[in-house]
C-alpha cells in the first residue's frame, strides 16, 4: 500500500444529534492514530540504506568505468543517492531491488550487474523468438503449453514486462536481452518488483496456441534445486547432440559418418573428475582410431570463466596438420564473457568460421569481474576492474561469419540448424 496522509476531513464526521463525551484517554488515542497515520512507515524488511551506501562507495572507486570517469562516477552516485532518498516510499524489498539494478544496469556492461538472488522459480525454460517468449522446456504437468507463446503475466501483456525489464537488465548488447529476459521473467521476486503481481506464491498465466487460442494456467514457483524441475520433459534430449553432450563441461563425439569432431565446451572451467589434458588425450586417440576432416567446437551454452583452459585443445588443433584450419564454431546468444573470447582465439589463431547468432557480449567492453558481498540484504555485485579491446571491429558483439537463425518451429521440431550447417559446410583447401 502507497503511504499517503491519512488525515482525510472525511475520516470523522459528527453526527448532527445527540451529544458526545470525549475523555482525556480517547483524546490520546485518537491523537495517536492521528500521528502514526501522518508519520511514514516503512514496508521494508531489509535494512537497505547501509548496503546501498557500500554500493556507491565501492562502485565509484573500483568499478573501471566510473573510477576513470568522475563524472559517469558522479551521474551513477546520484542514482544511488536517489534510491536511498526514495526507501520510505517503497511498498516492498523487490522494488528497491528492481531500482538498484536499474541504477546498475544504466551503466552498460554484462559484467557490471545485480546477481539474481536464489528463489523459487516459474518452471518453464522460455526462448525469446521475433519478440515473443515461448516455452521450451517444462514439467510433465505443464507439458499442454509446451511451444506455446507465453502472452499475459497476472493479465499483463508479456510484451509490456518485457519493455519494463530492458532497463533492469545488464547487457553489452540486445543479445543480452534474448537470453536473460526469459530467465528474468521466471522470477517472482522480479515480477513482485515491477508491479505484475501482487502474490509471489502464484501466478496467473496466458499461454497462446498456434491457432490463437488461449491456455489460463495459475503456477506455484517451485525450488530451482527441486528434482521435479530438474527433470523437464526435454523430449529432444537423446537426439539432439547439443543436449546429449550437455550435462559435462567439456566432452566430445566423433561423428564418423561426417569425418567430423564435434566438441562441447559449456563451462570455461576444468573439471576436477577429467582434466583438460585427459580430454584433449582422448580426442588425440579417438582420431588415430577414426580420423576427421573438421572440428566442430561449440560455445553455445557456455557464458564464459577461465578463457586459458581451452588453450591444450587449441594448441593440439595447431599441431594436426589436417585440422588447423579445418575448425567451424558455433556461437549464440548464450555466449559471452570468456567463451566470447575463446571464439575469437579460435578464429584468429585457427582460422575457424564461426556460425550461429551474435555473442551475448561486446569484444570491447570491460572484464577482470569482482564481487561485491552486500551484508544486510545477502544480495551480490559484479563489476568489472579492466578495460579490453579484443576486435578492431565496431560491431557490439562477435558477429558469426555464417549467420544460422534458431527458431520456434526449429525448437518444435527437434531440429539444430546451426549444426546441421556445421555439418554440410565444407572448406575450399
Amino acid at each position: 500500500m502507497n503511504k499517503k496522509n491519512l488525515m482525510n476531513k472525511n475520516i470523522f464526521k459528527t453526527r448532527k444529534t445527540g451529544f458526545a463525551v470525549i475523555t482525556a484517554p480517547l483524546i490520546c488515542l485518537l491523537s495517536a492514530l492521528l500521528l502514526s497515520s501522518c508519520s511514514p512507515k516503512s514496508s521494508l524488511t531489509l535494512d537497505w540504506k547501509p548496503d546501498l551506501q557500500l554500493v556507491k562507495q565501492e562502485m565509484r572507486q573500483k568499478e573501471v568505468s566510473l573510477a576513470t570517469n568522475s563524472g559517469r562516477a558522479a551521474a551513477f552516485g546520484s542514482k544511488i543517492d536517489a534510491i536511498i532518498g526514495r526507501l520510505p516510499d517503497y511498498d516492498n524489498d523487490d522494488q528497491v531491488k528492481i531500482d538498484l539494478s536499474k541504477a546498475i544496469a544504466s551503466l552498460g556492461q554484462v559484467h557490471t550487474n545485480l546477481g539474481l538472488a536464489e528463489e523459487k522459480v516459474l518452471p518453464f525454460r522460455l526462448y525469446m523468438w521475433q519478440g515473443r517468449l515461448y516455452v521450451i522446456d517444462t514439467l510433465t504437468g505443464f507439458r499442454e503449453v509446451l511451444y506455446t507463446e507465453l502472452a499475459k503475466i497476472n493479465g499483463h501483456p508479456v510484451s509490456d514486462v518485457m519493455a519494463q525489464l530492458t532497463d533492469v537488465i545488464s547487457r553489452d548488447n540486445e543479445q543480452g536481452l534474448l537470453v536473460n529476459i526469459p530467465r528474468y521473467i521466471i522470477r517472482p521476486s522480479i515480477l513482485h518488483g515491477l508491479g505484475a503481481i501482487e502474490d509471489k506464491s502464484k501466478i496467473s498465466l496466458t499461454f497462446r496456441q498456434e491457432d490463437g487460442t488461449d491456455i489460463k494456467k495459475t503456477v506455484q514457483p517451485v525450488s530451482q534445486n527441486d528434482s521435479t524441475l530438474l527433470n523437464l520433459i526435454s523430449p529432444y534430449k537423446d537426439t539432439l547432440l547439443s543436449s546429449i553432450n550437455s550435462k559435462r563441461i567439456y566432452s566430445f563425439t566423433n561423428l564418423s559418418a561426417e569425418q567430423t569432431l564435434y566438441v562441447a565446451y559449456n563451462s570455461c572451467a576444468e573439471d576436477s573428475e577429467y582434466p583438460v589434458k585427459r580430454f584433449v588425450q582422448d580426442i588425440k586417440t579417438s582420431l588415430k582410431t577414426s580420423p576427421v576432416q573438421k572440428v566442430i567446437v561449440d560455445l553455445r551454452a557456455n557464458s564464459g570463466g577461465n578463457s586459458s583452459v581451452i588453450h591444450p585443445l587449441m594448441t593440439s588443433l595447431l599441431q594436426d596438420p589436417v585440422l588447423k584450419n579445418h575448425v567451424l564454431v558455433l556461437i549464440g546468444r548464450g555466449t559471452a564473457s570468456s567463451a566470447m573470447l575463446n571464439a575469437y582465439e579460435f578464429r584468429e589463431n585457427l582460422q575457424a568460421k564461426l556460425l550461429g547468432e551474435p555473442t551475448n557480449g561486446d569484444p570491447n567492453k570491460p572484464g577482470e569481474v569482482q564481487l561485491l558481498q552486500l551484508p544486510e540484504t545477502g544480495l551480490t555485485v559484479t563489476y568489472s576492474t579492466s578495460e579490453f579491446h579484443f576486435s578492431d571491429s565496431a560491431d557490439d558483439a562477435l558477429m558469426p561469419d555464417i549467420p544460422v537463425d534458431y527458431t520456434i518451429t526449429d525448437y518444435r521440431e527437434g531440429n539444430d540448424p546451426v549444426l546441421s550447417a556445421a555439418l554440410a559446410y565444407r572448406f575450399q583447401d
